[in-house]
């Protein structure tokens, strides 16, 4: 079993649910996926407070990576937690070097249960400078008021 916790993309007119996979999703330009490599290799890093459900998270271009040149590495705080899966890291790259921001935001959390550390990471990734959550009646988790 595993414990899942954090936040779900809803469309704001209609209130549906967006998965991973919805048309509308694609369609506005914004990804869903989680965060290759997090657990297996960035442990340490998981266990920052700056990588739980809603904190933003920084994407860095290393072309020079041996194993792919479309790679992209996932931040939070001042810590690698992981890569873009490489199939969506091919899609996103060319933007990336032709200067067109993408950002991104931790979405859910992955651990084997309420209490043992994180195990994985959804973000949702769009072609924006920044992602705002909104977050009907509450402050959104970067400290600022929802609009």
């Amino acid at each position: 079993m595993v414990w899942v916790a954090g936040y779900h993309v809803v469309d704001p007119g209609s209130g549906r649910y967006l998965g991973r996979d919805d048309p509308e999703l694609h369609a506005r330009g914004w990804r869903i996926a989680g965060v290759a490599g997090a657990g297996a290799y960035h442990a340490d890093a998981l266990a920052s407070e700056a990588v739980a459900p809603g904190r933003p998270l920084r994407l860095r271009r290393d072309a020079g990576n041996p194993h792919d040149p479309n790679a992209i590495a996932v931040e939070g705080g001042d810590e690698q937690v992981g890569w873009v899966p490489r199939e969506l890291a091919a899609e996103l790259a060319p933007d990336l070097d032709a200067g067109r921001p993408w950002s991104a935001v931790v979405l859910r959390e992955r651990r084997d249960s309420p209490r043992d550390p994180r195990t994985g990471l959804t973000m949702l990734l769009a072609p924006a400078p920044a992602i705002e959550l909104r977050l009907p009646g509450r402050q959104s988790p970067g400290g600022s008021s929802p609009s």
